[in-house]
């Protein structure tokens, strides 16, 4: 949950209808708010890039 001293905005997506309802149905079945799922996806997004960079780094030694 973002603090008092966060300044909070929004964010507009364009994505289908389909993939909108099924994050929607995805953080209900989880009792996650959509913030909240976004939150985690983003975090995880930023770990799998980091851990790919890493990877590449890795290999070309």
């Amino acid at each position: 949950m973002a603090s008092d001293a966060t300044k909070l905005s929004n964010l507009n997506l364009k994505v289908s209808e389909d993939e909108r309802w099924a994050f929607k149905e995805l953080c209900v079945r989880h009792r996650m708010s959509q913030v909240d799922g976004f939150r985690l996806a983003a975090r995880l997004l930023e770990d799998h890039l980091e851990k790919q960079e890493q990877s590449k780094s890795d290999t070309s030694k």
